[in-house]
């Protein structure tokens, strides 16, 4: 008898804490779809990550098919790269490139290695960066804030690209090595941001509260403070993504890319060692307006995200 009332009563609990919760999402979506340009943002970014999932379904070949399989001969290989065909004397939209390969079906397995980079790269600078902003922040003017800062002032002097091709180039030329490198310096602005938000929460009265009633530092932090500062996260997460892509998408034009894997980066780098950048742009073309649609797709939800949440336009 005691268990069936305790189980209502739990229910109304886990629903009072949910309601404002749920309402406080309903108005981040209302005045977030009000913002064409993230909405606009998020319909491509959806609509690429679609295209990942869906890639083996969606895509007309394999990433290593040929039009002329494996071992082509003289002739056949003398015309490739290929404009686009429609099944005669095969079916490839975009055309192939210098080994006979489909461009879009590299064009739409690529997509899973972006978002993969940019995904990946994005959490972790916020996984790194807005714990060390909110630690610094609420240890303000102490030795911890201080040693933060100038670990913050150290890495703000070297430069990026350069830094990320060293570090690429020393640990191996792998996505994991790419991405980690990339986070090494992305995580700055996550810290400097947070950090600046969290030295002004710190003096407000809901905080002065917890302190009063005995709550640890740790507590203050997680409890009080983090969710406040969480929404500037997301926006950072979302530009930390968008420069992951740029960032990888320039490694590969380079050369640093791990070429066992099929991206837009890579494809651009091919066609460049290649030599046949002004003379088949149905291979140029379709990367490179990928890698800015992904790019700039981040870039909107984060500037939309940021007219909606960002706490530092509250009165």
């Amino acid at each position: 008898m005691g268990t069936s009332s305790e189980s209502p009563d739990r229910r109304d609990r886990i629903q009072d804490r949910l309601t404002p919760l749920i309402i406080s999402l309903r108005r981040t979506w209302s005045q977030f779809t009000r913002s064409p340009i993230g909405v606009i943002g998020l319909v491509i970014l959806v609509g690429i990550i679609l295209v990942a999932v869906f890639a083996p379904y969606i895509a007309p070949h394999a990433p290593d098919w040929q039009a002329f399989g494996s071992n082509p001969s003289f002739e056949q290989a003398g015309m490739h790269p290929h404009p686009p065909a429609f099944g005669d004397p095969f079916f490839a939209p975009l055309g192939t490139d210098s080994l006979s390969r489909d461009i879009l079906s590299r064009v739409i397995y690529g997509s899973r290695t972006a978002l993969y980079i940019g995904l990946a790269a994005g959490i972790l600078s916020s996984l790194v960066g807005v714990p060390l902003g909110v630690i610094s922040g609420y240890y303000g003017d102490t030795w911890i804030d201080e040693s933060i800062q100038r670990v913050v002032d150290v890495m703000y002097g070297l430069p990026f690209l350069p830094l990320v091709v060293v570090l690429v180039a020393v640990n191996g030329v792998t996505t994991t090595n790419i991405i980690i490198a990339i986070v090494i310096k992305s995580w700055l602005n996550n810290t400097i941001v947070i950090r600046g938000q969290v030295l002004s929460l710190a003096e407000r009265p809901f905080v002065e509260a917890a302190r009063a009633s005995g709550a640890s530092d740790l507590r203050i932090m997680v409890k009080h403070i983090l969710p406040n500062v969480l929404p500037l996260g997301f926006i950072y997460l979302a530009q930390d993504a968008a420069l992951a892509i740029l960032t990888q998408a320039s490694l590969a034009f380079l050369g640093f890319a791990d070429f066992t894997s099929v991206s837009w980066g890579t494809m651009l780098q091919w066609i460049r060692v290649e030599g046949y950048v002004y003379t088949a742009p149905w291979w140029l073309i379709p990367p490179g307006v990928m890698i800015a649609l992904l790019a700039a797709s981040f870039y909107f939800v984060g500037y939309s995200l940021e007219d909606v949440m960002n706490p530092g336009g509250e009165a």
